[in-house]
């Protein structure tokens, strides 16, 4: 009799990938204990994933605390990785003067499911902590890198992202489908986003969408800094610089 996989069951291999997820520049190191409660299975099969993981090198265990983390062969795959988003070394020399000439820090990111997806990052002399680093997801809806490129995808695409929930991480953030919808409009017309303390109170970003030669948008280049330097006085000077970026590297695109 055939067996049908439910929503919450997953292959051995699915269970492999979602395990190397839970890992992040903020956890860096994880129990066996809360790897088998976040992937929703038992201690000893957490311990046969981490296992073969280990001998591939994909994960390593600490021998005084018994915590795992991840292992020498991933960071063999920058290269790799790298090589397979050529945005990241065309707008490393742009990214740099952005960073100089604004002095924030400064992304590349893409879309990736609901979220945005951190490609590249060049920090400022000041930096403060966003939580923003090289593979780090963000929620795209309240994001200014994600309205960014969401204001330029399919209509059911944003349909998509608003039917898994708008929770609030701040005060500032929308919620409303409706709202989300007019501000995507509002930043499609004016080429740029702006959030203000949307995902993180005290932190306010610009992003510009970088655009393919047909006019399709995957990437936005973004600055991100404290409110108390992206205000109302500094905000235009930073908004056109941003837009300057992004279209300086579209055309290299």
């Amino acid at each position: 009799m055939e067996v049908r996989k439910t929503r919450t069951s997953f292959s051995s291999l699915e269970n492999a990938l979602r395990l190397l997820q839970l890992f992040s520049m903020d956890e860096t190191e994880l129990s066996i204990t809360d790897i088998s409660e976040r992937l929703n299975i038992s201690k000893s099969a957490a311990h046969r994933l981490l296992q073969t993981l280990k001998s591939e090198g994909f994960v390593k265990k600490d021998a005084k605390t018994n915590l795992y983390s991840l292992g020498a062969s991933l960071l063999a795959m920058r290269k790799i990785i790298h090589s397979r988003f050529p945005i990241c070394q065309i707008a490393l020399p742009f990214l740099q003067e952005l960073v100089s000439l604004s002095g924030e820090s400064a992304h590349i990111a893409t879309l990736h499911g609901a979220d945005v997806i951190y490609l590249h990052k060049v920090e400022c002399d000041h930096p403060i902590r966003l939580l923003s680093y090289v593979g780090k997801k963000n929620p795209a809806f309240c994001t200014s890198t994600g309205q960014a490129i969401l204001a330029y995808q399919p209509r059911e695409t944003i349909d998509r992202i608003i039917a898994r929930g708008l929770p609030a991480f701040t005060p500032r953030t929308i919620t409303s489908p409706s709202a989300l919808l007019e501000k995507l409009a509002q930043v499609k017309q004016q080429g740029y986003a702006i959030s203000r303390e949307e995902l993180h109170e005290g932190v306010t970003s610009i992003s510009a969408p970088i655009r393919h030669r047909n006019g399709e948008v995957r990437y936005s280049v973004s600055i991100a800094g404290p409110i108390q330097r992206i205000n109302d006085r500094s905000l235009p000077h930073l908004v056109q610089l941003v837009v300057k970026t992004a279209h300086a590297i579209s055309a290299k695109l």
